[in-house]
């Protein structure tokens, strides 16, 4: 009855690794909140009809990518004053950290827009470039960045008023963004792809990688369920022996789409580390629970921001 109990537990810990549709993208699974750091003076404002078209357009190249773009001022809305305009970077973190809707990456971008006046001639070339880039908001990793623009484009009308210039850049500037928007998708899909060859299951029904000398990240069965940006997890073991420790880290290195793993802090009743993984922090935490069931130890698990703790209930 035992042995039948540990190979349930050791299905439903596989299982949890392949359990997304393959009918899915792959990019769904990645959570995007497009943003502008609009600080410097030079740039264009977000109140400004330019901003305007970038973000949809933006948003929209992403959006038919396959990844789940969320609206900033919908997200936001009641937490904080959504008309501010000139933000910091840091504004932007705190407010992608604190919507209710985990987004696991923000795309930031900079517009800059002028008109060049010929030396000779009563002539004026818009100017426009777009800099972008992308963050991991749990855990503030850098992951991509690219700019489009910094050309010479056609030379504007004359005369062209102050609505002719931004309808001209206005137009413009939205084939930058889906140039823009291609650049990144092509990075975040690079980025969060998984690493390693073909996947084997353990004797204990688990996942593991593949690759030459087993050196390579293990990854789940046909990549499923790993098509997450590689998130950095603070894992905290609370009330455990340190060969109770030893356990559970030789468990959690061999589940699928763990990617790597060090120690921070460790005590003879605790331990803190800092683990990379392309999982879900829904699989992280049920894995954690199933793990606990499966080597025979008592435990809660509790999840919050990129913190899990796993404690200990001891008996008698």
């Amino acid at each position: 009855m035992a042995l039948f109990k540990r190979l349930m537990l050791g299905f439903a810990l596989l299982m949890s690794f392949a359990a997304v549709a393959h009918a899915q993208s792959p990019n769904s699974r990645i959570n995007l909140l497009v943003m502008s750091d609009d600080a410097d003076p030079d740039t264009v404002p977000r109140n400004n009809r330019i901003f305007n078209r970038v973000q949809l357009q933006l948003s929209e190249y992403l959006n038919t990518r396959g990844f789940q773009v969320y609206d900033e001022t919908s997200l936001a809305l009641g937490i904080t004053q959504t008309a501010r305009v000139r933000r910091r970077d840091a504004e932007l973190i705190e407010i992608a950290r604190a919507v209710s809707t985990p987004v696991d990456a923000m795309v930031v971008y900079q517009i800059y827009a002028s008109a060049r006046r010929a030396v000779a001639a009563d002539i004026r070339f818009p100017e426009i470039r777009i800099a972008g880039r992308v963050l991991n908001v749990r855990s503030g990793q850098f992951i991509a960045s690219f700019e489009v623009g910094g050309f010479q484009l056609p030379a504007l009308p004359n005369p062209c008023s102050a609505e002719c210039l931004l309808e001209t850049v206005g137009t413009h500037s939205r084939v930058l963004a889906a140039d823009l928007g291609a650049a990144i998708a092509q990075k975040l899909e690079g980025f969060a792809r998984p690493s390693g060859g073909a996947a084997a299951v353990g004797k204990d029904g688990i996942v593991l990688g593949g690759g030459a000398g087993g050196g390579a990240a293990p990854v789940a069965a046909g990549g499923d369920g790993c098509n997450n940006l590689p998130t950095d997890f603070v894992i905290q073991l609370r009330d455990f022996t340190a060969t109770e420790v030893d356990r559970v880290e030789s468990e959690f290195v061999r589940w699928g789409c763990y990617r790597a793993h060090r120690a921070t802090q460790m005590t003879s009743t605790s331990a803190d580390f800092f683990y990379s993984t392309s999982a879900d922090s829904a699989r992280l935490t049920r894995n954690f629970r199933l793990m606990l069931e499966l080597v025979g130890l008592n435990g809660q698990v509790t999840f919050s921001g990129n913190r899990l703790v796993v404690s200990k209930v001891a008996t008698r």
